[in-house]
């Protein structure tokens, strides 16, 4: 591994770099940008190796972690890793927070493919981490986003899924992009830490759930029984979707349990970040608790 310095906006690896930016680019490479030390350890501390580390010039002691990590992974270790030390101009091209960022890195899509819903073998998408699918034998529920449009609201609802103990999180087309930057700080590294799925549509879920005999369980502000009054402690799915439309007809129409979060009187709903963080904690509770099926 030989460190490159680059100056110039104009670079062309810079210039590839800084496409990841946009959602586009992102899914057509399957590869995504991370800011910040705090990221970037947390995939460290997963085995989790970028592809490429950008530190700004004047830092290189945040570099040393990074190649320690790199060669004890017993992947493809340091020589490997494409390593550049960048002005601050560089920098900011390639920054969200506009300064002040002195390590951005490159990482693979984490997300996994189902070879078949319902119990098939996992299979790695190319340029990917691959993880074990969440059906029959996984404890914990399988979250479901199908039409979350606030990337800081999918961040959040990971960083939940991951630290409640859900199984995995698997995302419908049209969902805001969990690799967008905003999502990813919301995630505050759990995107590391548990499997994704991308690309679900909800009739595969719906197929998925029968095929496992797995519960579908949806929230409603409205309708259905109080949070803690619903079985929430074996294996389920929990399908959130757009604060306005909610999920789509079909997985309301499947789902067998429906859930209501008690509020006091004239208040609004609660958002779907906040409303999933809840079902999870309380699913997580009666788990922990023991409490029967």
């Amino acid at each position: 591994m030989q460190p490159k310095q680059i100056s110039s906006t104009s670079n062309a690896i810079i210039k590839e770099a800084a496409r990841l930016k946009r959602k586009r680019s992102r899914h057509e490479s399957r590869l995504f940008l991370v800011e910040g030390e705090d990221l970037l350890d947390a995939a460290l501390a997963r085995g989790i190796l970028p592809r490429q580390v950008f530190v700004l010039e004047g830092h290189g002691k945040l570099l040393p972690h990074v190649l320690r990590a790199a060669d004890g992974s017993g992947g493809r270790g340091a020589a490997a890793l494409e390593v550049c030390f960048c002005s601050e101009p560089v920098m900011a091209k390639l920054s969200e927070l506009g300064s002040g960022t002195r390590v951005i890195a490159t990482f693979s899509f984490l997300d996994c493919k189902l070879a078949a819903l319902g119990g098939g073998e996992v299979e790695s998408e190319e340029g990917s981490e691959g993880e074990a699918e969440p059906g029959r034998g996984a404890k914990g529920p399988l979250l479901y986003l199908s039409g979350t449009s606030d990337p800081g609201n999918v961040g959040t609802l990971i960083r939940s899924a991951a630290s409640l103990g859900a199984s995995g999180v698997a995302i419908a087309p049209g969902t805001a992009d969990c690799y967008s930057p905003k999502a990813l700080r919301a995630t505050m590294g759990a995107i590391f830490q548990i499997p994704i799925y991308l690309g679900i549509e909800p009739v595969d879920l719906i197929s998925r759930a029968r095929a496992a005999a797995i519960d579908i369980v949806r929230a409603d502000p409205h309708s259905g029984v109080d949070l803690w009054d619903g079985d929430l402690a074996g294996n389920f799915i929990l399908a959130l979707g757009s604060e306005r439309e909610g999920i789509p007809p079909e997985l309301m129409a499947a789902a067998s349990t429906t859930v209501r979060i008690p509020q006091m009187a004239a208040t609004e709903s609660m958002n779907v970040a906040m409303a999933g963080t809840t079902i999870l904690y309380e699913a997580l509770r009666q788990r922990l608790a023991g409490l029967p099926r």
